[in-house]
């Protein structure tokens, strides 16, 4: 009895030598993809908040530092370190992107606007947000390019991945006729 009892505690060494790394590598996995995970969402909300904003600034001077404004409220320090660049579009009515101003931080504050660049031609002024016999109301698109940067760097999470996300949303009229 004595060496069937050395034998199976050998043979539970052994088996827990080949589970433990599985086991190590599956809590990794969890953890890698839940925060790449919450990193989509919180670029999703921020597109989607960004250009409800936008719907509603409407053709107000204003309207894109209210819209990057909003998407900065809904990310934290680490989050915007990885923001790479927002795009405010023109949005035809069959959902394409037309005429884009795209805001890039320099620093160092992003709640400022004054601490971004911006190259577009899509002046808010020029939004159409009055409704008459032949005019449509324009619809805003807002994407938001970001990395996510992987924390354990171990295979296969190495370096990074690009998340974009674009939220699309008719903005509000000014009146109804």
């Amino acid at each position: 009895m004595g060496h069937e009892a050395k034998r199976d505690s050998g043979v539970t060494l052994v088996e827990g030598a080949i589970i433990l790394p599985l086991l190590v590598l599956i809590i990794l996995s969890i953890m890698e993809l839940g925060l790449a995970f919450k990193d989509f969402l919180t670029t999703d909300f921020a597109a989607k908040e960004g250009a409800r904003v936008g719907a509603l600034a409407g053709n107000d001077p204003d309207a894109d530092c209210a819209i990057v404004q909003s998407i900065i409220a809904g990310y934290t320090g680490t989050d915007i370190a990885n923001l790479d660049s927002i795009r405010i579009s023109e949005v035809d009515s069959n959902g394409n992107l037309g005429s884009t101003n795209t805001w890039t931080f320099v620093g160092p504050d992003p709640t400022d606007c004054d601490d971004w660049t911006v190259v577009g031609s899509w002046l808010s002024e020029n939004r159409d947000v009055a409704l008459g016999e032949d005019a449509e109301v324009d619809i805003i698109g807002v994407t938001i390019d970001t990395r996510h940067d992987w924390v354990t760097g171990f295979p296969p999470w190495r370096g990074q991945i690009n998340i974009e996300r674009t939220a699309i949303q008719r903005l509000e009229p000014e009146s109804f006729e």
